[in-house]
């Protein structure tokens, strides 16, 4: 008895060891101001109020949970792109926590240590736990959710008291109508939660009729307030039917299959031999799961933890894919949202294995993966190359001068880094981008022709522009002249580029 408590206090020393290192490892190349398009939407519409950021968003296509949160963080600490991508750090450092809080309890040491060991060291989670989006949150939320869930369902299956059963039922809601408001992904996962446990209730209604009928008042509690958002989400799934830019080919089903062994989803991608790599890894590992299922059933172990958490991330993917026969929504990036399932699944069973050095194996290939994935993240991250075109800028403009483009990419870039620059996006194309575009207001206006500034503005007018010059090409010059010809910057993140003329209007 007294050697099982020395091993039971070794294994917590082991663990707390892997939380505390796996935070410093996420942390890593995160202490960077780098931001691309996506993580400008984010910093530029954190800064709006409450009700503002609801009516935004309701026009682009997410839910608003996040955006509130950051408007908390934008409160606390002003607009810093740091205390931003550390909010989404904070997320992944709570979900590896999760496995000696939650998982250790419910499922045993190892599963709780393979867990948190994943959660920091999968060569995935080093890149998005530091994306200045919701993906970090709505992982931790989603994964709350499941094990409250699962505790739910424990609760009714050993005839726990109505107390117990009740005060899981409220962190199990709560949490749920957190993933309804904070990415689509994890709507689609709350909801098939939800029904997978009504549908255990209903089965078993006659030994659990109170709980049941909690769960139903629960469930229209969640309904009602959802209901607030449902026009909203009517309006983004008409603009998404119309025309999206998630597109469905070869390349989609790679990078979903390989999504968890990648650094992250590649702009330029092609099918070469780190591909070829990490798809082997990513399919390997699904194998190796099916063939620790059949062998823990042939040994008659309990399988069903594991086995619904693999399951429910391969119904959300199958349930996504369907959706996206109409409308074309299956996209790698999103499935960090329910990453939490898969790293449960994938530690539930690692820690079946009765093969020691095969054991020590996976952790090592995903040790040696992680540490590659994070190495490229801090010299990407830390390139002397990438605020060059920020420093440029802010030793070079005035206080009076404007700034154009048309590259919404770089543009919505360069507009968050100078929010007190009156800026102009010019929409050649006529995208129906005005709504969710206010997020870059007041300061910013969309404007379909350049007449809408030049009948009336007299000074400098900055051009952010891309590689190619479209805008310093097109731009009119009748009354103009180019005090200095565009010059490039190339940024070693997410490999922007940037061309900035400076033209006056006499």
């Amino acid at each position: 008895m007294e050697q099982l408590k020395k091993i039971n206090k070794k294994c917590k020393y082991i663990h707390i060891g892997i939380i505390l290192l796996g935070i410093i490892f996420i942390c890593l190349s995160a202490f960077h101001e780098n931001i691309w398009f996506d993580e400008s939407y984010s910093v530029a519409i954190a800064k709006h109020s409450f009700s503002d950021i609801w009516n935004i968003t309701g026009n682009d296509v997410h839910p608003p949970l996040y955006y509130w949160a950051l408007h908390i963080v934008w409160m606390i600490f002003g607009n810093q792109n740091i205390a931003f991508r550390l909010f989404s750090v904070l997320a992944i450092a709570i979900l590896g926590i999760l496995g000696y809080t939650h998982i250790r309890k419910d499922f045993g040491e190892k599963v709780g240590i393979l867990f948190s060991f994943l959660t920091y060291f999968l060569p995935i989670m080093c890149t998005y736990s530091q994306e200045i989006r919701m993906y970090s949150w709505s992982c931790l939320i989603i994964t709350i959710l499941a094990i409250y869930g699962y505790r739910l369902y424990k609760n009714i299956k050993e005839k726990e008291t109505l107390k117990i059963q009740n005060k899981n039922l409220i962190i199990f809601g709560i949490f749920s109508i957190f993933a309804c408001y904070i990415h689509y992904y994890a709507l689609a996962t709350a909801g098939l939660i939800n029904f997978m446990i009504l549908v255990y209730m209903i089965k078993n209604r006659k030994e659990n009729t109170k709980i049941l009928r909690n769960f139903i008042i629960l469930a229209i509690i969640q309904i009602i307030l959802y209901i607030p958002w449902l026009l909203y989400l009517k309006g983004q799934v008409a603009h998404v039917e119309s025309g999206f830019w998630i597109t469905i080919e070869l390349r989609t089903f790679i990078e979903v299959l390989s999504f968890q062994f990648r650094r992250q989803l590649a702009t330029d991608f092609s099918f070469d031999t780190n591909t070829i790599i990490r798809l082997v890894l990513a399919l390997t590992m699904y194998g190796y799961i099916g063939y620790r299922i059949y062998k823990t059933k042939k040994e008659k172990e309990s399988l069903l933890p594991g086995v619904l958490a693999i399951v429910l991330y391969i119904l959300v993917i199958l349930s996504v894919l369907i959706i996206s026969i109409k409308i074309p929504i299956l996209f790698a990036r999103y499935l960090i949202v329910i990453t939490g399932l898969y790293i449960f699944g994938l530690a539930f069973f690692i820690s079946k294995e009765k093969i020691k050095w095969l054991q020590t194996l996976i952790c090592v290939i995903i040790l040696i993966l992680g540490i590659i994935s994070n190495v490229t993240n801090m010299m990407l991250n830390y390139d002397d190359s990438n605020m060059t075109q920020v420093k440029y800028l802010e030793e070079n403009m005035k206080p009076e001068d404007i700034l154009i483009y048309s590259n919404i990419g770089n543009g919505g870039v360069i507009g968050a880094f100078f929010p007190e620059h009156k800026q102009y996006f010019y929409n050649g194309q006529y995208w129906d981008v005005e709504e969710a575009y206010k997020a870059y207001g007041p300061g910013m206006e969309i404007i379909y022709n350049y007449e809408d500034i030049l009948n009336e503005y007299h000074g400098r007018i900055w051009l952010i522009d891309s590689e190619n010059c479209d805008l310093y090409n097109s731009f009119p010059k009748e009354g103009v002249k180019t005090i200095i010809n565009p010059t490039e910057f190339r940024t070693k993140y997410q490999n922007y580029v940037y061309s900035f003329a400076l033209l006056e209007k006499e």
